[in-house]
């Protein structure tokens, strides 16, 4: 059973390396893998999380309060809901409540980094796992080597202070019927697809959106560009839409604008700079992503798609 540990930040990476130590001692058929522990030197980390993606059949992503809204773990996470099977990904999260996972997180089993928490999680991995023990076994190793990983979670760099932030009603009325629509729409399309003859979606190309774009009145710092962005790319890659829809709400509602372009078009230039696009796609999404990232370098957005580091 190999485990893939998604990570970013610096506490998300005290989760993940804890885990990395700890889950082996329980779990003696796990083989997990962290990033920074595992990549050469030398090596692009690129191409070796993508094999790695490939191989492992179990995911954990360490969520902090710092990194829920980290591209990188976005783009980790939808990765490994098309990689694996339902059940199988489990977000852990560190000092945050589960009514604060929204977006393509939301679609996971969360857990906490509480003895609870991490018991369901070491059982979801025993029951997949080739040498599974027994729940009697599993419970013995389990309580005696917790005192361990709980020492390891009491070291862990401290939460930085934070402000609460209550999220606005309308932003969570927003979410839920847009989610009840999403489970309406998919729920239709299965009943009218049969088995041999599945309707394609019309796609359009992007040069209908530079069109669009080019033939309107909207200046090159208008929110709207966002939603019409998005809009593309919602059925292939709905993580990436949740993330321009955040931008636009962002740029309509508060002073950072620039934030929300760069954070958006990072994870664009992101995402092409994977293998996942080539390896996990049909060949028509591949082209077309392609020829959405030249429609977007047409725009220059401020150099907004300049090369990003992983952390």
């Amino acid at each position: 059973m190999k485990a893939f540990i998604s990570w970013s930040g610096e506490r998300s990476h005290a989760l993940g390396q804890a885990l990395y130590d700890w889950l082996p001692m329980v779990l003696q058929s796990i083989e997990p893998w962290l990033s920074q522990s595992d990549i050469d030197a030398g090596e692009r980390w690129a191409n070796q999380v993508g094999k790695e993606l490939e191989a492992c059949n179990f995911g954990i992503i360490c969520i902090t309060r710092e990194n829920i809204s980290s591209p990188w773990i976005l783009f980790e996470a939808g990765a490994l809901a098309k990689s694996m099977q339902e059940g199988r990904v489990v977000p852990l999260l560190l000092d945050i409540e589960f009514k604060d996972i929204a977006g393509p997180l939301a679609q996971f089993q969360a857990k906490k980094v509480e003895k609870s928490g991490i018991f369901d999680v070491v059982t979801s991995i025993n029951k997949f796992s080739d040498g599974k023990l027994s729940d009697t076994h599993l419970n013995r190793q389990f309580e005696a080597l917790w005192p361990t990983f709980e020492k390891s979670v009491e070291q862990f760099p401290k939460n930085p202070p934070h402000a609460q932030k209550t999220r606005p009603q309308h932003e969570i009325l927003e979410e839920l019927v847009s989610s009840i629509r999403g489970l309406d729409m998919r729920f239709r399309e299965s009943q009218e697809e049969t088995p041999r003859v599945r309707r394609r979606r019309t796609r359009f190309h992007p040069v209908v959106l530079r069109d669009l774009l080019h033939s309107s009145d909207f200046g090159p710092s208008d929110p709207i560009q966002f939603l019409l962005l998005a809009s593309f790319i919602k059925e292939e890659f709905p993580w990436m839409h949740e993330l321009g829809v955040e931008a636009y709400r962002e740029a309509t509602h508060t002073s950072n604008k620039d934030t929300a372009r760069r954070r958006f078009f990072a994870a664009i230039k992101m995402l092409h700079n994977m293998p996942f696009v080539e390896n996990y796609s049909e060949k028509e999404t591949y082209i077309f992503m392609r020829e959405f990232e030249r429609f977007i370098s047409d725009l220059n957005f401020d150099g907004l798609l300049a090369p990003i580091s992983k952390k």
